[in-house]
């Protein structure tokens, strides 16, 4: 039976608020791994009230299905489906096993303090998420932000690593250069294990809130669901393009002509101010522009998306007893500062701009094949990758973690904007 979506938006059940705060109540970054992983509480409840329906059922009859099939924190499992083949390569058991470790023996995870931010389970909300701007992401999602692959695509795992061993500056993501390769192919591992399945979980609660709320076949749908995401992990590698440098010089080249750097970099300049750049970023690049604040999509999913207001309070906090964090304004690079956190080489910066960045309002860029068409020409981008390269400051990198796993706090704050 449908409700009205006042009612789903208010009808938070007690039962669900007493399991959220016990699975991500107050804990120690160093605790041990959950029992179980947490179902996705506010996805599901967002579903309900956008679709008014019901979904509790079919949200713990995922959880016994995924449960089965991805084990839990402390014991990861790799379903059957995904053993064999292409799919054989997303993941190897020893690594999951490396960092998610056990009760007694904690893994790379937790001993690296990746559950302080991204919580137990890869849902974004550790002891310390809450404290930070940007918040860590939510790995169940299967969107990540700075990656060399095309907007819609998975990133490769290469993508992940680097963000493991450069950091994100201007954010708390450190950089864990002191790993061996060995270590972060294990974390990548459980990343990738950790957004799949999360990713299968959603979309088979969007399967059943499409259907009355009910899993008829959960097993089939499981099965088409997990062949879904696990095919896209697989395609991302043969997403990735690779680009030619352009004729023009680029900023930090080793022999370069000035006078066509510097009429390079006017004209990036003109393109920056007179596009839709300068719309979020300001004209003066230092992100003060014109457009309204916004939010990302993370947020949107449980506020704008099912009609709630990100600073409407009231109705705010029975999503947020769910998991919800409150809501941010996502800010536009103050590229001055120079916290290009997909990296600084002119390639980092052409794909930023080519690709777009998933999740947020940057869009992808329209390249056409002509001035007569509206868009951008390839060089276009490249001379915006020169101005954008000629006016970023080289901020302090993002921080290592300390011997003891955390990240010295009066570093972190000086690595932010």
């Amino acid at each position: 039976m449908k409700k009205s979506k006042k009612n789903c938006a208010l009808a938070v059940p007690t039962v669900l608020c007493t399991l959220v705060a016990t699975s991500i109540g107050c804990r120690d970054a160093n605790s041990v791994p959950l029992a179980s992983h947490e179902p996705n509480y506010l996805f599901s409840k967002a579903m309900e009230i956008k679709e008014e329906v019901e979904l509790n059922d079919s949200l713990f009859q995922t959880k016994d299905l995924l449960t089965e099939w991805f084990g839990t924190p402390d014991n990861p499992k790799i379903p059957d489906l995904l053993k064999d083949g292409d799919y054989s390569d997303l993941f190897t058991e020893e690594n999951l096993k490396h960092a998610a470790g056990t009760s007694s023996n904690p893994g790379l995870y937790t001993a690296q303090q990746c559950v302080s931010c991204h919580g137990p389970t890869g849902q974004g909300r550790g002891p310390v998420a809450a404290s930070q701007d940007p918040y860590p992401r939510d790995f169940r999602t299967g969107i990540f932000k700075f990656k060399g692959t095309p907007l819609a695509a998975k990133p490769r795992k290469e993508d992940i690593a680097r963000v493991l061993k450069q950091g994100l500056s201007g954010t708390q993501m450190p950089i864990f250069d002191k790993l061996s390769d060995q270590q972060i192919n294990a974390l990548v591992d459980y990343v990738v294990f950790l957004s799949i399945r999360g990713d299968v979980e959603r979309r088979l609660l969007r399967t059943a809130s499409s259907n009355d709320g009910k899993l008829e076949d959960i097993k089939d749908a499981a099965e088409e669901a997990l062949t879904q995401v696990a095919d896209r992990w697989v395609a991302a590698e043969d997403s990735f393009e690779e680009f030619s440098e352009p004729e023009i010089p680029l900023v930090g080249a080793v022999a370069q002509d000035d006078a066509a750097l510097v009429q390079s970099i006017e004209k990036g300049k003109e393109l920056f101010r007179t596009t839709n750049c300068a719309q979020c970023h300001g004209l003066e690049a230092n992100g003060v522009g014109t457009k309204p604040p916004d939010y990302d999509n993370w947020t949107k999913e449980w506020t704008v998306d099912i009609n709630i207001q990100p600073t409407n309070a009231d109705e705010l906090i029975p999503l947020m007893a769910l998991g919800g964090m409150k809501p941010q304004i996502i800010k536009p690079r103050n590229i001055v500062e120079g916290h290009l956190r997909g990296g600084r080489t002119p390639m980092d910066i052409y794909r930023r701009i080519r690709y777009g960045i998933p999740g947020g309002p940057m869009p992808a860029a329209a390249i056409v094949q002509s001035r007569e068409e509206q868009g951008l020409l390839e060089e276009d981008l490249w001379h915006l990758v020169n101005y954008v390269l000629s006016i970023a400051q080289v901020p302090p990198p993002p921080v290592s973690p300390q011997p003891d796993g955390k990240p010295e706090v009066q570093q972190i704050a000086q690595a932010r904007p």
